[in-house]
């Protein structure tokens, strides 16, 4: 799953021409002011306009929600007619909460989709077709071409369009490794560097601290780490890995959890799942580990919120290739079902592609995928948004992968591997039975699903 070249040279072109900061004012007066060559999006005639109502499901820290929910004024300042009704939540709970909606034919007009489960909602024919509205309603010429046709066409129709992109990392906690009294980790670590980090840091800072994360029952971890020892996650409807990547990869973090580099299996099922960016749940800030991943550069701003100044990232660990992996942070979607996809269409076009929608929402969710917003905000970029932009060009550099979504059903295996991992991690199945169930069930649900 090699990224080419080609593509790899146009996104690291995209944000190579990031300069500096200035302040970025949240709360101006909206305006219509579009570029002089498009119309806006969704101008209207004389014609009376229906009120409508749009619902818009997002997951993500409360600052996202906060910055969402005033995005959401601004567009209904510009649209009168049209109400955006807000449901959001966690990642987990969004996923749980979008699944219950499907199954009784109430999904939301709009909604934020990950390159995890977009396959899987196409296939169903829950996302709409937003071929017909591509260049009208939404105009598409600003974004990436490749992660369109790449990740958000699917079975030819068109069902999510980019918002950010990103890239995988490990976020640290600075202080903690400055209180121990040791360097922190290195922008670039092989696997085995960053073990031998975590031990450092552990004898340093003693019983109450972890040396990093147990990443062990992360599906999208173990993926990242197949790609940098040259190895596959699917191929086809099946799981394309070798059984031995796997048990190597079982094998580290069970010798770091009996050996108390990382944390307990009940401490780290009291952590899961990450991306709620709750205080009182997230390891790496309630200090219980100084390190944790896999995350991305789009969820920095959701750290930096809570810990300020205290936290970095490093690239997720290499082997013999490049740990780090390329994907949009989110895509944006419509329902199949939806009763006024015109009106949908006008509130993508809107969150994707206007500088109205920017003001309010910076790069909260990643860097922006419009190559003009982009360069629209760059030079209001603070420190923090800097940061980001390097990280991503670093990673676009190193020659990553990219984030392969999986075949329809990926969703049930990721719930499957976090499962049967935690057998072994509580001691109730060996490596080899992991290995051998989880291959065994994964394969009757791509089979069922596909």
């Amino acid at each position: 799953m090699r990224r080419q070249n080609r593509s790899t040279r146009r996104l690291l072109g995209s944000v190579m021409a990031v300069t500096v900061l200035g302040g970025l004012l949240a709360g101006c007066v909206p305006t219509e002011k579009k570029s002089s060559d498009q119309p806006a999006a969704g101008s209207t005639n004389s014609e009376a306009l229906q009120n409508v109502e749009l619902r818009f499901a997002w997951w993500g820290s409360q600052g996202r929600h906060d910055r969402t929910l005033k995005a959401i004024e601004k567009f209904q300042q510009l649209h009168p007619n049209i109400k955006i009704k807000p449901e959001y939540t966690s990642f987990d709970g969004y996923w749980e909460k979008l699944s219950t909606q499907v199954a009784g034919s109430n999904a939301p007009d709009l909604m934020q989709m990950s390159v995890l489960y977009i396959k899987e909602y196409s296939d169903r024919g829950v996302l709409a077709d937003m071929t017909p509205y591509a260049n009208k309603e939404i105009r598409i010429a600003d974004l990436n071409k490749e992660v369109i046709t790449g990740q958000g066409t699917i079975g030819g129709k068109l069902t999510g369009l980019p918002v950010s992109d990103n890239a995988n990392v490990l976020i640290y906690n600075k202080e903690m490794y400055q209180q121990a009294g040791i360097e922190p980790p290195k922008l670039d670590m092989t696997w085995q560097e960053f073990f031998d980090k975590a031990r450092e840091i552990k004898a340093k800072l003693g019983d109450k601290v972890y040396g990093a994360f147990d990443m062990s029952a992360s599906l999208e971890a173990f993926m990242y780490y197949a790609f940098s020892v040259g190895d596959t996650m699917y191929k086809g409807n099946k799981l394309g890995y070798n059984d031995q990547t796997f048990r190597n990869w079982l094998k580290m973090w069970d010798d770091a959890r009996k050996e108390g580099t990382v944390p307990t299996a009940a401490m780290t099922a009291s952590f899961l799942p990450l991306g709620n960016f709750d205080p009182n749940k997230d390891a790496l800030m309630r200090g219980i580990v100084p390190i944790i991943g896999p995350q991305f550069t789009a969820t920095f701003p959701a750290y930096e919120n809570v810990m300020k100044d205290k936290i970095d990232m490093v690239s997720f660990p290499k082997d013999k290739m490049s740990g780090g992996a390329l994907l949009p942070a989110m895509l944006l979607s419509m329902s199949a079902k939806s009763k006024h996809p015109k009106e949908a269409a006008m509130f993508v076009d809107f969150f994707l592609n206007s500088q109205e929608a920017a003001d309010v929402l910076e790069i909260e969710r990643g860097l922006p995928e419009n190559k003009k917003i982009l360069e629209y905000l760059t030079p209001r970029f603070n420190d923090r948004d800097k940061k980001m932009v390097k990280m991503l060009e670093h990673v676009t550099s190193s020659k990553p992968s990219m984030y392969d979504g999986g075949p329809k059903g990926t969703g049930e295996v990721t719930k499957l591997f976090e499962q049967t991992v935690q057998k072994l991690q509580f001691g109730k199945a060996s490596i080899d039975d992991v290995v051998a169930e989880f291959r065994k069930e994964a394969d009757k649900i791509f089979e069922k699903n596909n």
